[in-house]
């Protein structure tokens, strides 16, 4: 947990410091109110209630990152639901990324949507650069997918 994204003042939890810091000049004038007291990870633990924080953190294995993009892609590449997956793995259950999915376009609206079109256009500019085609893709290339 960080506290680079919450305000001690408002206790709110902002999606990432840009934002935070714009709370912070227009509410508090600019004056970034002090941490929290306590470790950040008895404030995690604290706090793990709050729709922000429950956002950021894996549905499946309770991990929490510091910015919801890097979660999106943990999600993505570690929990492929079951109509993504073959026999090969153990898929997780599309209930759970559904829920999670829904709570994140509560929370942060547009964001899982367009954190996911950025990859596609990452992966696809670089697949360009190194010559791949789509024929050549390995299998684990068709991680970013439409919600």
């Amino acid at each position: 947990m960080s506290f680079d994204t919450y305000c001690r003042e408002c206790a709110t939890h902002y999606a990432d410091t840009f934002t935070k810091n714009q709370h912070v000049q227009v509410v508090h004038h600019g004056i970034t109110p002090p941490n929290p007291d306590i470790s950040e990870e008895l404030f995690y633990t604290i706090n793990s209630h709050i729709p922000q924080v429950r956002a950021k953190t894996c549905p499946v294995c309770l991990v929490y990152f510091h910015t919801l993009s890097s979660c999106v892609c943990h999600v993505d590449n570690h929990h492929p639901p079951q109509s993504r997956v073959g026999c090969l793995m153990r898929p997780t259950k599309e209930a759970v990324i559904y829920e999670w999915e829904r709570l994140i376009e509560a929370v942060f609206p547009g964001s899982l949507k367009f954190i996911r079109k950025s990859w596609r256009i990452v992966r696809d500019e670089n697949h360009q650069m190194m010559g791949d085609t789509e024929d050549e893709e390995e299998e684990g290339d068709d991680n970013f997918y439409d919600i």
